[in-house]
């Protein structure tokens, strides 16, 4: 048999969630970044942790609309910010 890993998703969220950090850092040091923005990378970060976490945890199988909040947070946050 072989010794192979299984696909996880959280091998994809988790490096996302470093190169979206390592942008907004630049952008904020460098001082092109406005504060919109910025903003918006930190909800980006959230969302992207949130899902982390979830698919860690696998979540979404259950129909919890107790673990739909956050999300539904996160959407209003991000129509909000377009709406600035």
């Amino acid at each position: 048999m072989q010794n192979s890993t299984s696909f996880k998703p959280e091998y994809i969220t988790i490096p996302l969630i470093v190169i979206v950090s390592i942008v907004s850092l630049l952008t904020l040091f460098t001082g092109h970044g406005s504060m919109q923005e910025t903003v918006s990378f930190i909800l980006t970060i959230a969302l992207l942790s949130f899902l982390a976490s979830d698919l860690k945890k696998g979540s979404f199988g259950k129909r919890s609309p107790h673990a739909a909040y956050k999300y539904v947070l996160l959407v209003f946050l991000f129509s909000f910010l377009t709406l600035m």
